[in-house]
């Protein structure tokens, strides 16, 4: 990392230079971008979007991360960054958003709440204590979206701040806070649910997707939404995820600023007059007012130094824990059933986990028929992932990698080809397959983390750190920042950063 400033700027200043073009990043560029402010966003990869965009390979449109969108219902964080930027994208409503194969069963996840509860008393039983479970989770669930887009100043960091947050909510919500401090599991527990262990088995494998998390170390405050998701509005991009960063770039850019893409950050530095210097890995330099970190917190103290690099270091001790993914890219003859859905949760047998992995699910998603911009006619593409409990075990089997990655593809594969009907592994035209150590070759996050920080009580959505840092003119936003991970997570995210920096700017 460089610590010798270099010459004077080749270049006017930035009002706001973005490191990382994940939506949490371009959102916020873009909101800023709309008060005339110059902003700079820069990106390692090649291509936008981070964990929610897709990649071209042999003439297929794969996925690199996530494969649905919801977030576009009233309150929630992608209908708040439509409205104030003023873009739209092609989208395709999905009901149902998925289908989980569990021990035999076909389970559907309608987007009509009652619906859902009916299947969920048919399959798991208990239905009176079912009922006053999943009610609460959906009343919460309500709340959490209501609140969320008006609480643009949280976590406050100063008595206007609070001042603010008083005026903007409503007293009655405070009785939900208390969720905040009970695990799922508690809550289960709390309505007899305790020893229904099929349904806390598919309780846990949701919450992996949405939480990088179990029933018993989830909040229910955070699950409530996580996992009554698929009762809002889900939708399949054509063509791909891309087309949200692709949506967000084009507003970035009409209103004046730049996407530097193939620019990896390697130092951030203040100089003595305020000013922030950025340096990329081909030796450019950059000069900004404010400078937005939207990469996960594990990559701070590798390029920043002196106070911030202190800070971001005791910031890694707080989340020491994270994990990673093992994805595959699957290109198939279309002989599915037409009206099979979309997306997919395959909750293993008890007992049974992936190799190297020790996942209990994987998750499969499918190109829509007909979508020619990702695949010929007569064939589909599968987007499939699992998580990685401990990434780091893949940088460390140099020996034997590609035979570990051979033996998890192989079982993903079997495992497709007993629950979803019409796959079979002789169909398959194309694969390719990723490892953490792909992931963070792809995304140049640490040690391919995926997801951000696990939710946890103890690193519950009160404790993680919001856009602000100890550095005045430096802001975060992404994962590893508050409210969390999911792209309506991350986009919200980079609202709240947005306004932040806004507020700084015009000195309020």
């Amino acid at each position: 990392m460089s610590t010798t400033p270099s010459s004077s700027p080749t270049e006017e200043p930035f009002d706001l230079v973005v490191i990382g073009a994940g939506i949490g990043g371009l959102a916020a560029g873009a909101m800023v971008a709309r008060y005339k402010k110059r902003v700079l966003v820069l990106e390692a990869n090649y291509l936008p979007g981070g964990c929610c965009s897709s990649y071209p390979r042999k003439g297929y449109i794969f996925e690199s991360g996530a494969t649905t969108l919801m977030g576009f219902d009233e309150h929630q964080p992608l209908q708040l960054l439509q409205k104030a930027l003023g873009f739209s994208i092609v989208k395709k409503e999905l009901d149902p958003s998925m289908v989980v194969w569990m021990d035999g069963k076909k389970i559907l996840k309608p987007k009509d709440f009652e619906a859902w509860l009916s299947i969920a008393q048919q399959t798991f039983g208990d239905a009176e204590k079912q009922e006053k479970f999943w009610r609460l989770a959906w009343k919460i669930s309500e709340v959490v979206w209501r609140i969320a887009g008006s609480n643009l100043r949280f976590p406050p960091s100063s008595i206007k701040d609070l001042l603010y947050l008083g005026i903007q909510n409503n007293p009655a919500d405070i009785r939900y806070l208390k969720y905040a401090f009970q695990s799922v599991e508690t809550v289960l527990k709390k309505h007899g649910l305790g020893q229904n262990k099929a349904l806390m088995r598919f309780l846990d494998e949701q919450l992996m997707i949405t939480a990088q998390n179990t029933s018993s170390e989830t909040p229910f405050l955070f699950a409530a939404p996580a996992l009554c998701y698929t009762n809002y509005s889900n939708y399949y991009l054509p063509g791909g995820m891309i087309s949200l960063p692709k949506a967000l770039y084009r507003e970035l850019r009409w209103r004046g600023s730049q996407l530097r893409l193939r620019k990896k950050v390697t130092s951030i530095r203040q100089q003595k007059d305020g000013l922030w210097e950025i340096q990329d890995n081909k030796g450019n330099y950059y000069y900004a007012h404010h400078v937005l970190s939207n990469i996960p917190v594990w990559n701070l103290p590798g390029i920043t130094e002196g106070k911030l690099k202190r800070w971001a270091e005791k910031e890694v001790k707080r989340y020491p824990r994270f994990r990673g993914a093992f994805t595959m890219g699957i290109a198939v003859e279309d002989t599915f059933e037409a009206d099979l859905p979309l997306h997919h949760q395959i909750i293993l047998p008890e007992g049974e986990t992936i190799s190297h992995c020790r996942a209990k699910s994987i998750f499969v998603s499918f190109s829509d028929r007909g979508d020619t911009i990702r695949c010929p006619l007569g064939q589909r593409v599968l987007s499939v992932s699992t998580h990685v409990e401990f990434p780091e075990d893949w940088f460390n089997v140099p020996e034997s990698y590609d035979a570990q990655k051979q033996q998890v593809s192989e079982e993903i594969q079997d495992i497709i080809a007993r629950h979803i009907p019409g796959f079979s592994k002789d169909k398959i035209v194309y694969q390719i397959a990723a490892t953490p150590l792909s992931w963070q070759h792809w995304t140049s996050r640490h040690l391919g983390s995926v997801g951000g920080i696990p939710q946890d009580i103890k690193n519950s959505l009160f404790t993680l750190s919001g856009a602000l840092s100890p550095v005045p003119g430096f802001y975060r936003c992404g994962d590893t920042v508050y409210p969390g991970q999911g792209v309506p997570g991350v986009a919200l995210g980079g609202i709240i950063a947005a306004e932040r920096i806004r507020r700084k700017m015009e000195g309020e």
